[in-house]
């Protein structure tokens, strides 16, 4: 056993009272881990209250959580505060900021870059995903990954691996899943719930934003822009432009995906690449974190400022890579 992992183990096993959060706009794999740690504790017999600021996205409505997860802090205060995918502090949003620096915090996370903000941290950056890592506690606390546990585990898997597609699919993240199916779960039924959320305004404003996408750097990076005035126009927003931006990274020759989406506060920006090019220190350079292969953050610039400031960052980036 990882000996960050340990101590996280034995205060599980002799605490009750927990609250589980993962970042605000929640990915799968924030949202299955969280969900998936919620079973855990459950099994376990503890108290589990689950929290996002912004709530479960519509396009994991199909998910249909049996686990309420509050928008608001509750008024029985949890002993034991667990951040699941958070890569900063600041990830979990503005409401439970206070409670951070006064209870005891459980930071499990996979972000490179991690500042290790918790009283016990456990952050493996080669992990897949949280996801997994919430599985590899489930077998160290004794509790088989069946039933929803194992469907929690399974859409953070899938969701940051792209499918298992990625290069942060490793044996032992294959090996969990063939487990999870070995104990019930059905892929198909299960992808296609997941799969059939979406409409067809989404369908028509994607449509929009990749006629219109563009090549730079010589063909090595593409780029597509979401705007406000698009996602008013076509009846959409922001959660539906999930996923895009790993569409336009298999265009021909094209190592580094840039999309931009103009938010109230700037520009947010998502980065995909290829292969050894590390995006995540672009996202770094601009205060965003991530992974190597997958990274973002905030430009509070204009949108065309923002497309010549990334253009050249990821640029750069490929000129040394």
């Amino acid at each position: 056993m990882t000996p960050h992992l340990k101590p996280i183990v034995e205060h599980i096993r002799e605490t009750d009272n927990f609250l589980v959060l993962s970042h605000v706009s929640p990915d799968g794999d924030a949202l299955g881990s969280m969900l998936a740690m919620g079973e855990l504790l459950a099994a376990l017999g503890k108290r589990v209250t689950l929290f996002n600021e912004s709530g479960i996205p519509s396009r994991f409505s199909w998910l249909a959580p049996k686990r309420e997860i509050l928008t608001t802090l509750p008024e029985n205060e949890p002993d034991t505060i667990i951040v699941l995918d958070c890569g900063s502090a600041e990830r979990t949003g503005e409401v439970i900021r206070p409670w951070l620096a006064s209870k005891t915090v459980i930071n499990i996370d996979h972000h490179l870059g991690n500042p290790k903000f918790g009283t016990m941290n456990w952050i493996e950056e080669r992990s897949s995903s949280v996801g997994e890592m919430v599985g590899i506690l489930s077998r160290k606390l004794g509790v088989p990954m069946v039933g929803l546990l194992g469907e929690y585990v399974y859409l953070a898997l899938i969701s940051d691996t792209g499918d298992f597609c990625f290069n942060n699919t490793r044996p032992e993240t294959l090996e969990m899943a063939a487990e999870i199916l070995r104990l019930g779960l059905l892929p198909g039924p299960f992808h296609e719930q997941k799969q059939s959320t979406g409409t067809l305004n989404q369908l028509q404003m994607r449509g929009e934003v990749l006629r219109q996408a563009s090549l730079h750097a010589g063909g090595r990076v593409t780029l597509i822009a979401f705007t406000r005035e698009l996602f008013e126009r076509t009846g959409t927003g922001p959660e539906d432009t999930e996923g895009l931006v790993n569409t336009v990274l298999y265009v021909r020759g094209v190592q580094v995906a840039v999309s931009l989406r103009e938010e109230d506060r700037g520009i947010k920006f998502s980065l995909r690449s290829k292969g050894s090019v590390n995006v995540q220190a672009v996202a770094a350079r601009f205060g965003g974190g991530g992974h190597r292969n997958a990274a973002g953050g905030t430009l509070e610039v204009p949108m065309d400022e923002a497309k010549g400031t990334l253009i050249r960052a990821v640029t750069e980036e490929l000129d040394r890579a």
